[in-house]
């Protein structure tokens, strides 16, 4: 009795191009559009570094304030003194604080270094969420690519199964082994297309949590910036830097005002009524405190200052080299992406000739008289095996290209970010 037709089993396996556009070539020109912005833009995180930049502002308002004048007012009256006259006093004072030299200056500098760290920390958490969100996606659209592949896989499998099954049903001696070995492998993709399928679930859900938007909503469309939108000593992480250099120099002003005395005027009107008539007195009075404690907190607290200043100093050389590393890790992963592409159509171009060479021989044997065997089945098998495999090797490659390319959000110019909450 002859075998059953294996024709679903070989079937010309091709590269499935459709499966990497899932994925987005890495070398495509995927500009950073506003879908994904204005998605990281309305998302709560971002929307409350927004209210801090406000909150930032607003206190520039408070910064490098003058104290309130004072104003005392004291009455008193002398009974019968030595001459036996009674005498009322009045006396009215007011009294000017004064800030320490150099005080409010230092305040308002403070002050406006505070809204610039404001707005370097917002691009830089912007820049962060978008990395992340990012970077899910191209996760969930890499293991939903890989889905599909391995959904074109299992029936193929299973027409193996079928053809073994349908060779023990008509009487013919196939190798059980292969039977088994052909359950365990299709067992096998089964789990992995559940992973799968739960990897891209579970990425899109974080970009869902992190967006702040419901388990149902849509999410933006991957994007990610060019490397030749990064500029190494313009980035958010960079700036985060300077912001907290302007911080610490803006301290170190206020250590040093904080050095000088506190000084206040005052003017001082007292009027005296006896019954020799009346006596007016008026005097201005200068005070100064004695500085000899607070200069040396103020010396303490400059040196605290610098040491910061030394800090964010380090904490922007750091940050340039995590950029340079960020671009040259993109540049290697486009590279193996391209190579990958470029060794895989030759590779391909091998396994479609050895289907053909397979495809001759069975046709050759029907025409014969004899049965297509077995090793046919196998062989076709392995050869569908193989294509699946070089294809997940090009779409783990583009992924990992896109994967780094979504880590550049964290090294855009704050311009790029800030604008993403204008609403």
């Amino acid at each position: 009795m002859p075998a059953k037709n294996p024709d679903p089993v070989i079937a010309r396996p091709t590269l499935l191009l459709v499966l990497l556009g899932l994925a987005g070539p890495a070398s495509a020109a995927e500009p950073a559009g506003p879908g994904l912005l204005e998605a990281v833009g309305r998302a709560p995180q971002l929307q409350a570094a927004a209210r801090r930049i406000e909150a930032a502002q607003a206190r520039t308002g408070a910064a490098g304030r003058l104290a309130d004048p004072e104003v005392e007012a004291m009455g008193s009256r002398v009974n019968a003194d030595a001459m036996g006259e009674n005498r009322d006093m009045w006396e009215l004072s007011v009294r000017q604080p004064l800030p320490k030299r150099g005080e409010r200056a230092a305040d308002l500098a403070r002050a406006t270094a505070a809204v610039g760290l404001a707005e370097a920390d917002f691009a830089l958490t912007a820049g962060d969420l978008a990395a992340e969100v990012a970077l899910a996606l191209a996760e969930a659209d890499g293991a939903d690519a890989r889905v599909a592949l391995l959904e074109i896989q299992i029936p193929r499998l299973q027409a193996a199964l079928q053809s073994i099954d349908a060779r023990l049903a008509a009487g013919l001696t196939p190798q059980i082994a292969d039977r088994l070995a052909f359950q365990n492998r299709l067992a096998g993709m089964q789990l992995e297309l559940e992973q799968l399928r739960r990897l891209a679930a579970d990425q899109r859900a974080l970009a869902r949590g992190r967006l702040g938007l419901a388990p149902e909503a849509p999410l933006p469309a991957f994007a990610a910036p060019e490397v030749s939108e990064i500029d190494a000593a313009d980035a958010a992480t960079v700036a985060v830097a300077r912001a907290r250099i302007a911080e610490a120099d803006a301290m170190g002003k206020m250590a040093r005002a904080g050095a000088n005395p506190m000084t206040s005027v005052g003017l001082r009107f007292e009027r005296e009524r006896s019954s020799m008539g009346n006596q007016d007195t008026v005097g201005l009075a200068v005070s100064s405190e004695i500085p000899w404690r607070t200069r040396r907190y103020a010396r303490a607290e400059v040196r605290a200052a610098e040491a910061d200043r030394a800090a964010a100093t380090a904490d922007a050389e750091a940050a340039r080299h995590r950029i340079a590393a960020a671009v040259s890790r993109v540049a290697r992963a486009e590279r193996v992406a391209a190579a990958a592409r470029q060794l895989s159509a030759g590779t391909q171009a091998r396994l479609d000739a050895e289907h053909e060479a397979l495809s001759r021989s069975l046709g050759a044997t029907r025409h014969g008289g004899g049965m297509a065997g077995d090793s046919a089945v196998l062989h076709a098998v392995d050869i569908l095996d193989r294509s699946t495999a070089l294809q997940i090797q090009i779409l783990e490659a583009e992924t990992s290209a896109r994967t780094a390319r979504a880590e550049l959000w964290r090294y855009l110019p704050p311009r790029r970010l800030l604008p993403s909450v204008q609403n």
